[in-house]
């Protein structure tokens, strides 16, 4: 038999697995055969069975960045997370960031040491949840981190013919060597989210809308894609492309790089603003537009959707959650992942701690969506 052969049959048996163990989805009206392959036509059975996971998910799944790692006011301490002791759970999905692998650094860009990070990742796995990565990688021009947006052409200058295009594929080559470390206790490699290049239509990282073309985008994440997959064999990732706010589908899909190269949809929000009840109402508002548009688009690429990152920072009123879970929990949407909860700076969490006034609100939120 032939190796291509034999990645078809794994690929297959994994659906039929994955499938069986699902119910009708009430929610998007899937049957309980419903499947879908990943875009690595060689992603490993539980790579398929993950996504499929998520596709016929039947409630929404509850994700926060760091979670094992730290929490507020506490750093490294095994068995600790913000999360469940608040909910008596732990986190459905965990967040972890990748910024600074590329440089070879040791820790990343919130001093989350890269071993740790691996452990913590494998714990998460364990624990039978989902793993999923961002990237803000450097800007490779200027040498400063990636909201370094004091000049353009970062994009252009390391796709292929580019000046920096070799160096780039170095930095690539670290985050797949890192990724590839990721196993489980039988030694197989864990199935990862991952979410490169995200809030795109925003202009505040290299990647951003005005730092490049639509055109210079779509061949950065497929160049990206092909090399971790084809040339580095990765074939555990699930790619998430995840957008900053939009109004309409063609400003969500102006720099989206094709269905081939991408397994689930997603968006970024954040509620800003000093009037915290007004500032409330249009973040609900635009949630509730912006999941609308993904639903219906999400439905027609026969793709899965979550909201990829969300929060209020400081949980700064006490019926935030609830009222959030009016608007999501109805929706098709896979997962919400709320941001980290800082151990170095008393303001900046974004899921309340055991004794905040919003615990228990946040706890009648997660209690709603099991």
């Amino acid at each position: 038999m032939t190796n291509n052969w034999l990645s078809s049959l794994c690929i297959i048996s994994a659906i039929l697995i994955a499938t069986s163990c699902t119910q009708t989805n009430t929610t998007s009206g899937t049957s309980p055969l419903s499947s879908i392959t990943p875009t690595d036509t060689l992603a490993t059975p539980a790579t398929t069975s993950l996504l499929n996971r998520l596709y016929n998910g039947q409630k929404l799944l509850v994700g926060h960045q760091d979670d094992l790692s730290y929490g507020h006011t506490w750093y490294e301490i095994e068995g600790r997370s913000d999360m469940k002791e608040v909910c008596e759970i732990y986190p459905d999905i965990c967040g972890w960031e990748l910024g600074g692998l590329e440089l070879g650094d040791t820790a990343n860009l919130d001093n989350v040491g890269y071993n740790n990070m691996r452990r913590h990742m494998q714990e998460m796995h364990r624990l039978g949840g989902i793993n999923t990565m961002t990237w803000h990688s450097y800007n490779i021009i200027t040498g400063n981190n990636c909201w370094d947006v004091s000049v353009d052409g970062v994009v252009a200058a390391i796709l292929p013919d580019g000046a920096k295009h070799a160096q780039y594929l170095r930095w690539l080559d670290r985050f797949a060597d890192f990724v590839s470390t990721i196993k489980d206790d039988e030694g197989e490699l864990i199935p990862l989210l991952f979410r490169p290049y995200h809030e795109l239509i925003g202009s505040w990282f290299w990647w951003g809308r005005d730092l490049c073309t639509a055109d210079e985008y779509k061949q950065l994440w497929r160049m990206t894609h092909n090399y971790l997959t084809q040339e580095k064999g990765l074939h555990n990732l699930l790619y998430v492309y995840s957008t900053s706010n939009f109004n309409d589908a063609p400003l969500f899909l102006e720099r989206y790089p094709g269905d081939d190269v991408v397994d689930i949809l997603g968006f970024d929000i954040y509620q800003y603003g000093d009037d915290l009840k007004q500032a409330q109402q249009e973040f609900l508002k635009q949630l509730k537009l912006q999941s609308d548009l993904l639903s219906a688009i999400a439905k027609e690429k026969n793709k899965p959707w979550a909201v990829c990152e969300a929060g209020l920072e400081s949980c700064l009123l006490g019926d935030w959650f609830s009222e959030l879970g009016k608007t999501i929990i109805p929706t098709d949407a896979r997962y919400i992942l709320f941001w980290r909860n800082a151990h170095d700076r008393d303001t900046h969490f974004y899921i309340p701690f055991d004794g905040h006034e919003a615990a228990p609100d946040f706890k009648k939120f997660v209690d709603a969506t099991r």
